[in-house]
C-alpha cells in the first residue's frame, strides 16, 4: 500500500497543534466547579478566572451551551471590576469558543473586546494571553505572517511571568507556522522550545502534545533526508514516550485524542519504513488508537486505524481485504455524529487507488467519482468559510474605520484615505476570489486529463485483448489445418490398403467363377465380395466429404458455439453444408432419421439460433462467408 494515501490523513492530525491552554483534568474540573459554585472562599477575580478555565474544558466535550452561560456570567462580573484583566481573559476565552462553533465574525468581535480590555490593565500575563489569542485567530484564518509576529510579541510580554503553559502553546503555533512554510529546521527548533516549556509547566496535555510535535518534526526531516536513520528512530522514540507518559497520567489527561494520534503515528511508521516482522506490534497500536478514536468520536483517528490496516493488506497483495477495510472505515465514520467530509473524500480516493492497482478500472472510476462529488461539497463549504472569514475581516476593518472616523470626524482628508483603503481591500478580496476560481479550474482540468488518460489506458487494454483473441483464432485455424492434413495422410494410407484388399477380392471373384452356385462356399464368397463393394462406396463418400470441408468452416462453427460442438455435431454440420438431407445423413451414418432431427435441434441451441431460423440456411451462409474470406 502506498503510505501516502494515509499520510494525507495523518498530516492533518499528526501536526494538529493545540489551540488553547489545556488546564484540564477531571480533578481540576471538580475543583473549578466548587470555586464557581462559591463553595470555596476565593476573591471575585479568582472566581472569574475559574469560570473561564471551566468553560474551556466544557468546550472539549462539546458542552457549548453551558460554556456560553458560564462566560456570560463571567462577562457580567468582569464589567464590575476596575482592572481590565478579567474582561480581557473572558473575551479571549469567548474568542476560542466562537471559533469552535465556526462563528468567525463573532470571534473577531470577541477578540476586539479582549484587546480593548487588555489595554486597560497592567497585567503582562493577561496581555500576553490576549496577544496569543490574536495570533491564534490569525493562524486559523491562514495569515501566517501576521500570526507569527503576534506570537513573538506574546512571548515578549510573557517573559519572566512564569507562564510556561502559554509559552508552550505559543512555541507550538510557531512550529506549526514553520511546518506550513516548509522549514523543518525552524520547526524542530520551536518544537524543542515547546517541549522545554511544557515540561516546566508540568501540564500533562501540554507535555504529550509536545512529544507528538517532536515525533512529527523528526519524521518531516527524515522524509527530506532518509539517509539518516537516527531521525526515524527519534520520531518513533517520542511517539512511544507520548504513550508511556499518557498511560502513567491517564486521569490527568484531558485531550485523549493526542494519545490516539501517537498510537497511529507509530503504526504508520511500522507500515511505511519497517519490515513485516513489526506487523504484530503495529496491530497492538492500531487497536489502541481505534478504541480511543471511538471513545472521543474522532473520525480521523478511526479512519486512519482502518487505513493503516488496509496498507498492510496492500503490502500482502490482498486487495480485497484492503478494500473491505476502507469500506468499513467509510461506514463507521458515516454513522458517527462528527462525520468528516474531508476524511470521507480521502477514503474514496484511497478506494479508487486500491481498485486501480487491483486491475478494476471501472470500480476505481466509480470511487473516484465519489471522491470528486465529496470534494465539491467540501469546496463549497470552504467557499462559505472563506466568505465568512472575509466578512469577519471586513467587520473588523469596518469597526476600526468607524472608530477612527469618530475620533477625527473633522479631518475629511483622513476619512477619504480610509475609504481608499476599504476599496483596496475590496479589490484584494475580489482578486482572491478570482485566484481561487482559477485554481479550481486548474484542478478540474487536471482531473479531466486524468480521466482521459484512464480511458485511453482502458482502450489500449481492450485492443490488447482483441489482438490476443485474433491470435487464439489463428492458432485454432492452424491446428485444424494440421488435423485435416493428418486425416488426408491417413486417407491415403487407407487408399493403399484398399487397393491391396481389392486385389485380394479380385482373386476371390476369380475363385467364385470356378465354384458351383449351389456350393455353400460360393454363397459365402459372394457375400464377402458384395460387402466389399458397399465399403468402397462409403469410403468414396468419406473421401469426398473431407475434400469439401474447409478447416476454417469448422473453426468458425466452434467460435459461434463457444467451443460447445462435439465431433459428431461437426460431422452433421459438414453433411448439411454438402446439401445432404436427414435421410441421406442417416443412411451414411447408419442411424435412425429421428436421431438426426434431435441432433439438429441440439446444434441450433448451441449456435443460439431462434426457433424460426433455418439451420440449413445458417450453415450454408456461414460456409459461403468462410469461402469468400479464404479466397480473399
Amino acid at each position: 500500500m502506498n503510505s501516502n494515501l494515509f499520510w494525507k490523513f495523518l498530516t492533518i492530525i499528526g501536526l494538529s497543534f493545540l489551540s488553547f491552554q489545556v488546564v484540564a483534568q477531571s480533578l481540576v474540573i471538580d475543583s473549578l466547579s466548587r470555586i464557581v459554585a462559591g463553595q470555596n472562599a476565593v476573591s471575585k477575580s479568582q472566581r472569574i478566572e475559574a469560570m473561564g478555565q471551566l468553560a474551556r474544558l466544557m468546550v472539549l466535550s462539546d458542552r457549548f451551551e453551558e460554556a456560553h452561560k458560564l462566560l456570560d456570567e463571567a462577562k457580567r462580573d468582569s464589567w464590575k471590576e476596575k482592572d481590565g484583566k478579567h474582561g480581557a481573559f473572558t473575551y479571549a476565552t469567548l474568542t476560542y469558543l466562537c471559533m469552535q462553533q465556526d462563528s468567525l465574525v463573532k470571534a473577531v468581535e470577541m477578540i476586539d473586546s479582549a484587546v480593548w480590555y487588555a489595554d486597560r490593565t497592567e497585567d503582562k500575563k493577561t496581555k500576553g494571553f490576549v496577544k496569543l489569542r490574536e495570533g491564534w485567530l490569525d493562524y486559523n484564518l491562514g495569515d501566517d505572517e501576521l500570526a507569527y509576529g503576534k506570537m513573538l510579541e506574546a512571548l515578549r510580554l510573557l517573559e519572566g511571568e512564569d507562564a510556561h503553559e502559554y509559552e508552550s502553546n505559543i512555541y507550538h503555533h510557531l512550529a506549526g507556522i514553520s511546518a506550513r512554510l516548509n522549514d523543518p529546521a525552524k520547526q524542530l527548533h520551536y518544537t524543542r522550545l515547546c517541549m522545554d516549556a511544557a515540561l516546566k509547566s508540568r501540564n500533562p496535555d501540554a507535555i504529550i502534545n509536545s512529544y507528538l510535535s517532536m515525533g512529527s518534526s523528526y519524521l518531516t526531516r527524515y522524509r527530506k533526508d532518509n539517509s539518516d536513520k537516527s531521525l526515524l528512530d527519534s520520531s518513533l522514540y517520542y511517539n512511544k514516550l507520548l504513550l508511556s507518559y499518557a498511560d502513567s497520567n491517564d486521569e490527568r489527561i484531558a485531550l485523549k485524542s493526542t494519545k490516539g494520534i501517537g498510537a497511529l503515528n507509530i503504526a504508520n511508521l511500522f507500515l511505511e519504513f519497517y519490515p513485516k516482522s513489526y506487523r504484530d506490534s503495529a496491530e497492538i497500536y492500531l487497536v489502541q488508537a481505534l478504541e480511543i478514536g471511538r471513545q472521543v468520536d474522532y473520525p480521523e483517528i478511526i479512519a486512519n486505524s482502518y487505513g493503516i490496516r488496509s496498507g498492510f493488506a496492500m503490502k500482502d497483495g490482498d486487495y480485497k481485504k484492503a478494500e473491505d477495510l476502507l469500506k468499513s472505515a467509510m461506514l463507521e465514520i458515516s454513522e458517527r455524529p462528527k462525520t468528516s467530509l474531508l476524511v470521507q473524500s480521502r477514503i474514496s480516493n484511497a478506494l479508487a487507488e486500491v481498485n486501480e492497482k487491483n486491475g478494476d478500472p471501472v470500480q476505481a472510476l466509480a470511487y473516484y467519482k465519489d471522491y470528486i462529488s465529496i470534494y465539491k461539497e467540501i469546496f463549497n463549504k470552504e467557499k462559505a468559510s472563506v466568505i465568512q472569514q472575509l466578512d469577519a475581516r471586513y467587520q473588523s476593518e469596518k469597526k476600526e474605520i468607524e472608530l477612527e472616523a469618530t475620533k477625527k470626524e473633522a479631518q475629511l482628508a483622513k476619512k477619504l484615505n480610509y475609504i481608499y483603503i476599504l476599496f483596496i481591500l475590496a479589490f484584494a478580496f475580489i482578486l482572491f476570489f478570482v485566484y481561487r476560481s482559477y485554481r479550481f479550474k486548474l484542478k478540474a482540468s487536471a482531473q479531466h486529463q486524468l480521466l482521459l488518460e484512464r480511458a485511453k489506458s482502458r482502450a489500449e487494454l481492450e485492443a490488447q485483448l482483441e489482438a490476443e483473441k485474433n491470435t487464439r483464432l489463428q492458432t485454432e485455424r492452424e491446428l485444424m489445418k494440421e488435423r485435416m492434413e493428418r486425416l488426408e495422410r491417413e486417407l491415403l494410407a487407407g487408399t493403399l490398403h484398399a487397393e491391396e484388399k481389392n486385389r485380394l477380392v479380385d482373386g476371390l471373384r476369380a475363385r467364385l467363377l470356378t465354384l458351383d452356385q449351389k456350393d455353400p462356399l460360393h454363397r459365402q464368397l459372394e457375400k464377402i465380395v458384395s460387402r466389399n463393394t458397399e465399403i468402397d462406396k462409403g469410403y468414396k463418400h468419406i473421401k469426398s466429404d473431407i475434400a469439401e470441408i474447409r478447416p476454417e468452416f469448422i473453426a468458425r462453427l466452434q467460435e459461434k458455439s463457444k467451443q460447445s460442438l462435439t465431433r459428431l455435431d461437426l460431422k452433421y454440420c459438414s453433411y448439411i453444408l454438402m446439401g445432404q438431407t436427414n435421410k441421406e445423413i442417416a443412411a451414411r451414418l447408419n442411424v435412425d432419421p429421428k436421431s438426426i432431427r434431435m441432433a439438429r435441434y441440439r446444434i441450433k441451441q448451441k449456435l443460439n439460433l431462434e426457433k424460426a431460423e433455418s439451420l440449413d440456411q445458417y450453415i450454408v451462409e456461414l460456409g459461403s462467408a468462410v469461402s469468400r474470406s479464404v479466397d480473399l
